[in-house]
């Protein structure tokens, strides 16, 4: 098993190799966050998401690709309230 450095390096490594608009750079992140910081995945997600590129990148995937779209109404289903999508004027946002 790899130590927790050699993992993150990976993830990062990895992350810049791909095209910025493929989804895995984002699985990548919270992957590397959750190494990192030693937290679950959902506050993983909060931590990513207070960067504005990611932020603003994640928006553009929930509205503009369709497996992205679904994946963000399952998780606003999941969540409810604790949500971190929401809905407005048909568009989906991060909170």
């Amino acid at each position: 098993m790899q130590d927790a450095a050699s993992l993150m390096a990976f993830y990062r490594n990895r992350r810049a190799e791909l095209d910025p608009s493929d989804g895995s750079r984002w699985h990548l992140l919270i992957k590397e966050i959750r190494l990192n910081e030693g937290c679950g995945i959902e506050e993983a997600y909060a931590i990513a998401l207070t960067d504005p590129i990611w932020r603003r990148w994640l928006e553009r995937q929930i509205n503009g690709n369709p497996a992205c779209r679904k994946a963000a109404l399952r998780h606003m289903r999941d969540h409810g309230d604790r949500s971190l999508i929401a809905q407005r004027d048909g568009g989906l946002l991060v909170r």
